[in-house]
Formats: C-alpha cells, structure tokens, sequence
C-alpha cells in the first residue's frame, strides 16, 4: 500500500495556511530561470544570478518575509526584471490569501493567550520538525508525540482546524485509523466538504480514499486492525474416548485477500504462502471464520487481548475443537 512521506503530507498544511501557492509556484519558477541562466552572463536590466538564487533559497527555507522583502528591494534596483515581477505577484497573492484562507482557525487561534499560545505554537513547531527531518525514525517519534500532544490540546480548545488537519495528516502518514476518523469527523463538520481550498480538498480525498469519512468502513477496518498481527495458538480437542489433546504454536494474521489469513509460524520462523484459515467481517459488524470445516463459533475479546474459534474437528464432525489465540 503506498505511504506518503511525512514531509510531502504535512507540507499540504503548512503552505495553505501560511503560504498556499508560494512553494508551489514561485520556488518553481524562480530556480527555473535560474538555472537557465546560470553559465550566461547576467542580462542587462536583470538582478544578478547570485540574489536570485539567494531569493529562491529564502523560499525554500520558508522564509517568505524575508523573501517578499528583498524582492520589493531588487524591484527598486532592477524594475523592468520580469523574474522579480512575476516573484513579486506570487509573494503578494499568498500573503493575501493566507489572511482569509480560513478565518474560522485564524481567529480561534488568536484568543489563544499565555502558556495557552505558547502550548499552541510548541504544537506547530513540532509538526514543522517532523516535516523537515529525513530520518524516518525520527519523523515517526516526533509525530507520535505530536499526535499524542495535540491530543490533550485539543480536548480544550477542539475548534482549532489547524491542528485537526495536522493530525490527520499526521494519521495518514502513521497509519493510525481512529484518529484520521476522529480528525476527519472534526474537519467534515468544520465544512471543509465545502472548500475551495485544493490542499484541503486533497487531504479530504486521502481520507476518502482509504475509508476514514465512513463510519462504516472504519468500523470495519479498526476490527480488522484488532486481529492483525502475532497470537499464540493453543488448540484442545477432545475425542471419543475423552482424552485431551493438546497443541501450542504461533499464528500471524495479515491481510490477504478480501480479509485477513491465518498463518501458522513453523519454529524456524517460516510461514507458508497461503494462510490456513481465514477470517473476515461482515457487514453486521461480526466476525466471519472460514476453516476447512464448519466454524460453529468466532468471537474476540479486546479487554482481555484473545480471541477463540469453536468449529468441527476435522476427524470427526460430530466432535468439537477449540481454538483460543493471545495477542502478543
């Protein structure tokens, strides 16, 4: 399944509410031109090659003040550069619309004061460092806190958009169903649906597309998620004389399919291609096993972190066999 990166997603929000087309468009165009004009004597009338590199790595570093400074500083000396106009026009369209981008959010933020404030951009600086690093270790640490961080926030102020859409971003990239769905109820809610925003839009169709708008889906897939993963097996099995018999090993269960397989661990760690059995759940919500013969029961317990499967012994269908499974 594809994984955006976690700079490429969090990247979706912070250029629409500071800067929306900005890093877009105009550090596309800037380095663009250039390099076209690197190894080429600088124009007449033009800014020097080295103050435009200096302009466009102020926007990549997001810098964007700074940026929209220096601009208006080498209009004054080079007017007729259209490479400064057009920088210019981008700059000013951005900081425009950032200001009415979403005003719900920017006036909630806003009456934050005190530690409140300082609690509220700790938040935003966290999700930063997370986009900026490149160590994936690092990335999931830093979300995991801020996921865990924003949590306790937003409890107390829950009508701060910004950091619904961080966190489902931030869902998106951990895999983390329960908060995407939570996060995109908050936006949903917010009339976002509504938006003209594309990055919002976009950050709404990842949802879509992976079933967290659904309650549903979602439903669905957070029973599937409480199977994945490795149990130990104990089988018992009693039969006509009355004696015990007994098995202990270790299952893995992963997606397969249209559900989730079943798959014994041989001791030297081995499995085979095709599970063993499989379980999937219905549309009522319950579970569904499937083993070579009849499954009389399929239940799983999440307090107590087990699940157990009565079915027909395969010897003897008039005999029962039980198996219970514990979550590692």
């Amino acid at each position: 399944m594809y994984r955006m990166s976690t700079p490429f997603i969090l990247g979706l929000f912070f250029a629409p509410i500071v800067l929306p087309p900005l890093h877009a468009q105009t550090t596309a165009s800037i380095p663009a031109d250039t390099n076209a004009t690197a190894a080429k004597p600088t124009p007449t009338g033009q800014a020097p090659d080295d103050v435009m590199k200096k302009l466009s790595d102020l926007v990549h570093a997001g810098k964007y003040a700074e940026a929209q400074q220096l601009t208006a500083g080498l209009l004054l000396a080079y007017p007729e550069d259209q490479r400064l106009i057009k920088a210019k026009v981008l700059l000013d369209k951005s900081f425009a619309s950032s200001k009415t981008a979403d005003p719900a959010a920017s006036a909630s933020a806003t009456q934050l004061a005190g530690m409140e404030k300082v609690d509220y951009n700790a938040l935003i600086e966290l999700a930063r460092q997370a986009q900026q690093t490149t160590d994936l270790e690092q990335q999931t640490t830093l979300l995991k806190q801020f996921m865990k961080d924003s949590d306790l926030f937003l409890q107390k102020h829950p009508t701060e958009m910004l950091l619904w859409q961080l966190r489902a971003a931030s869902a998106i990239s951990l895999n983390d169903l329960v908060a995407g769905y939570g996060a995109g109820q908050k936006i949903i809610a917010s009339g976002a649906a509504d938006s003209n925003d594309p990055n919002l839009q976009q950050l709404l169709a990842q949802l879509k597309n992976k079933g967290w708008l659904d309650e549903k889906e979602a439903t669905k897939q957070a029973k599937y998620n409480r199977i994945l993963g490795i149990w130990s097996w104990h089988s018992s099995r009693i039969d006509k004389r009355g004696h015990v018999y007994e098995d202990h090993s270790r299952v893995e269960f992963s997606m397969y399919d249209s559900g989730v397989g079943g798959y014994f661990i041989q001791p030297n760690g081995d499995k085979p291609e095709k599970p063993f059995f499989r379980v999937t759940i219905l549309d009522s919500g319950e579970m569904g096993c499937k083993y070579p013969t009849p499954v009389l029961s399929c239940e799983i317990d999440d307090q107590n972190g087990t699940m157990k499967i009565d079915f027909t012994d395969p010897e003897d269908q008039k005999l029962r066999s039980t198996w219970l499974f514990h979550k590692q």
